[in-house]
């Protein structure tokens, strides 16, 4: 297979494609680079001058590039995570459709928000789910247990329970981060 880099997937021919095709041309483009990322320090500060339009309104499976040619939009929580392919499997017994029928192409990666650092102080954990579908578009969800991440000195990821709407912050850090996130959504 080609190398493809990440202005492919959200291309017209990659849009058009079954779940599967897209699935497998996915997890070579994952594979081929497992550098992990850094966590961003003071570079965090961007963003608050980054739109949060992409993250909601651009189709496809990768942002698409700048002028630079990077990413056109950076990651500036959640910069490190693991990557694994899911299936969803539907309990049966209800009227939902479309996705919630079951799907055999997806695709999950836990992050924590922000660095636990050395000091043990907690983590941040959130999940995003990507389900592949069939010409068109992926169905996408991200979730969390907070903004303001676990208890003080939780560090196990999965001690709470991920929603899909969170509550206020709490602190002035977060708070500021959670107003960003309401720019374009009501529901951070």
């Amino acid at each position: 297979m080609r190398s493809l880099k990440g202005d492919y997937f959200y291309t017209r021919e990659y849009l058009s494609q079954s779940s599967n095709s897209k699935a497998k041309t996915m997890w070579q483009s994952i594979n081929e680079d497992k550098t992990p990322a850094k966590w961003p320090g003071v570079k965090l500060a961007g963003i608050f001058i980054e739109s949060m339009a992409p993250s909601f309104e651009q189709p496809g499976d990768t942002f698409q590039s700048n002028v630079f040619g990077k990413p056109g939009r950076s990651k500036y929580i959640h910069t490190v995570g693991a990557i694994a392919r899911v299936n969803f499997v539907s309990a049966g017994g209800h009227p939902f459709t479309g996705i919630f029928k079951g799907a055999t192409n997806g695709f999950m990666r836990l992050s924590s928000a922000a660095d636990p650092g050395a000091d043990n102080s907690g983590l941040a954990p959130g999940m995003g789910l990507k389900f592949l579908r069939d010409g068109i578009d992926s169905a996408n969800l991200v979730s969390m247990f907070s903004v303001d991440g676990n208890p003080a000195g939780d560090t196990n990821f999965f001690s709470q329970n991920f929603w899909n709407h969170i509550g206020p912050a709490s602190d002035l850090p977060t708070h500021l981060l959670s107003a960003k996130f309401g720019k374009f959504t009501d529901y951070i």
